[in-house]
């Protein structure tokens, strides 16, 4: 025992309380406990489809049990990080400036929020990476399961197409599109790449969910599959969203999306939403009201905008219950100017560019990179995010997406630019080609 102190310089009473304290704080090691945080998320997701509060509470209060399991890995918070929360607090504290009550309660769903994103970040560090790859398999099997309770539901009502009647089960279209493209290359070792690309495609058509459709064709450009299968699932699902929408077999509602689409209504006045029959039934024309109306309260507000929700408080209050006017401002890109000002779009510009930098380097620019689809996937889950808020509101599932978002990114490493323009530039050098003749200069 004087050999140890004598040796280490500590007092092997030191020592021992220090090895008691580690032990306990590998908790979350222990056998059962990757499972226990895996289970939650997967219950989270599922509460999320079929909005079941009480068991989203019970998962959120699973993984912030993972944040005091690995509090060890608290000094490895970074920008990223930060910068996401800021997203998610400026998309619900700032109720507040709402009202005292509105501040209140999306307070509290920042803390559960914020306490369980910070329990799957810590937790991260601990996991290898087959732990990794089971995460994404068993999110992948959960997904997949709704989804097909979502095709067999609507079926059985009757519903061939337009699939957007069963809670928030619509969630599940766009989420098996990625982690089609994110398990790519274990589908392909399965051999059952084509016949799965082929029935997805089809039942995003006939699902006629449009942001899921536009992030599979978003993500096929960036994915690991030949150009000639990206032609070919680009002219197929082309042929196919064509043939669907011109014969009906949707009952026409894809037809009626680009009709609207097509006729414009920046002329129109005021008034003439206020006449408009049905107003509710049709989302493009109140979507175009609701966004006229959120670029005028950002002139207003300039600075922190009228807070979160604000808008639909500001609505309510305007126009009363009158059918379809009061929802919530549809698509980040009209939201955070109105909701959060200027100074919500600069905390959202920082989590875009500090997301995409990282995810970019991780799939593209790394030296390591070996170019498998699950190391793109990162990427393809920021094209998740941006088609996914470029046309909805900003609901509980779309705060869990951008937050997930953030959390993988914070965890991917994040060289210097200079760095890497360095390592290119050596590597066109031992190329013997010059950096000009390389970029096509």
């Amino acid at each position: 025992m004087m050999r140890a102190y004598l040796r280490r310089g500590k007092p092997p009473k030191q020592r021992t309380s220090r090895a008691v304290w580690r032990s306990r704080s590998q908790i979350g090691a222990l056998p059962g406990f990757f499972e226990l945080y895996l289970g939650a998320l997967i219950l989270l997701l599922g509460a999320l489809a079929y909005k079941m509060t009480a068991l989203g509470i019970l998962a959120l209060a699973i993984l912030a049990t993972a944040a005091l399991a690995a509090r060890e890995n608290l000094g490895k918070l970074n920008l990223v990080f930060i910068f996401t929360m800021l997203y998610v607090a400026d998309a619900t504290i700032t109720a507040f400036l709402v009202s005292f009550g509105d501040g209140v309660a999306r307070t509290i769903q920042f803390a559960f929020v914020f306490s369980g994103l910070l329990g799957i970040y810590l937790y991260s560090w601990r996991m290898n990476d087959l732990q990794f790859e089971r995460a994404v398999k068993w999110v992948a099997f959960a997904t997949l399961l709704i989804f097909v309770h979502l095709v067999f539901y609507h079926i059985g009502q009757g519903r061939y197409s337009t699939w957007k009647y069963l809670y928030d089960t619509k969630l599940a279209i766009s989420l098996i599109v990625f982690l089609f493209f994110a398990l790519l290359d274990f589908l392909r070792k399965k051999y059952v790449l084509l016949p799965c690309a082929t029935i997805l495609s089809i039942l995003v058509i006939a699902s006629a969910e449009r942001k899921a459709f536009l992030l599979f064709a978003v993500i096929s450009v960036f994915s690991t599959v030949s150009w000639k299968a990206k032609a070919f699932l680009f002219a197929f699902g082309s042929t196919l969203l064509i043939l669907v929408a011109t014969s009906g077999l949707d009952s026409g509602y894809l037809s009626e999306k680009l009709a609207r689409t097509s006729t414009s209504l920046e002329g129109a006045s005021d008034r003439y939403f206020l006449t408009v029959e049905n107003i509710g039934d049709q989302s493009d024309v109140v979507r175009e009201f609701v966004n006229r109306n959120a670029r005028r309260l950002f002139e207003e507000n300039p600075w922190f905008g009228v807070g979160a929700t604000g808008y639909w408080k500001w609505s309510r209050t305007t126009f009363g219950d009158y059918a379809g006017l009061s929802m919530n401002v549809h698509g980040e890109i009209n939201r955070v100017p109105a909701e959060g000002g200027i100074v919500g779009i600069i905390i959202a510009l920082a989590y875009l560019v500090a997301v995409a930098w990282r995810t970019a380097y991780f799939a593209f620019l790394r030296p390591e990179r070996t170019g498998s689809s699950l190391e793109r996937a990162p990427f393809y889950l920021l094209l998740y995010v941006l088609c996914y808020a470029y046309a909805e509101a900003f609901d509980t599932a779309l705060l869990f997406l951008v937050g997930i978002c953030g959390m993988v990114a914070a965890r991917l490493p994040a060289p210097r630019i200079s760095a890497v323009l360095q390592h290119h530039y050596q590597g066109w050098k031992r190329s013997g080609m010059r950096p000009e003749a390389k970029l096509g200069k």
